[in-house]
């Protein structure tokens, strides 16, 4: 079962609608906006709420916190994870940025595990 703990968060505003996107890892864009990390992206943290363009975003940059899960199949805990397409979790690549450690196993796309955010730079 997901879980959350001893987090550091920072509130920006929403550069788009991410109002689907709890849990999702996010970057900060050129406007100093929150919007969803891409593949292999250096993202900030990991976003706590679902905001609509223009509002507040929680994003976690520290601590234990939930993450959505990509279509990567299955994932052991112990796996440094990256930043899919989506901003969901992936196994990294060698040129993708290491942001998390899962802390739970998965095995579906979809699935919201808890991770230890843990940003390392280039895998």
């Amino acid at each position: 079962m997901a879980y959350q703990q001893a987090q550091t968060n920072i509130t920006l505003k929403a550069g788009a609608d991410l109002s689907s996107s709890q849990y999702f890892f996010v970057k900060i864009d050129t406007d100093g906006d929150v919007v969803l990390a891409g593949d292999g992206q250096n993202a900030i943290g990991i976003l706590q709420n679902a905001p609509a363009e223009g509002e507040a975003a929680n994003v976690a940059i520290s601590g234990v916190s939930k993450i959505v899960i990509g279509t990567t199949g299955t994932l052991d805990s112990g796996s440094v994870i990256s930043s899919d397409a989506d901003g969901k979790a992936t196994v990294g690549v060698s040129t993708d940025f290491a942001l998390a450690i899962l802390i739970e196993d998965t095995t579906a796309n979809g699935d919201v595990v808890s991770c230890l955010i843990h940003k390392t730079g280039a895998i």
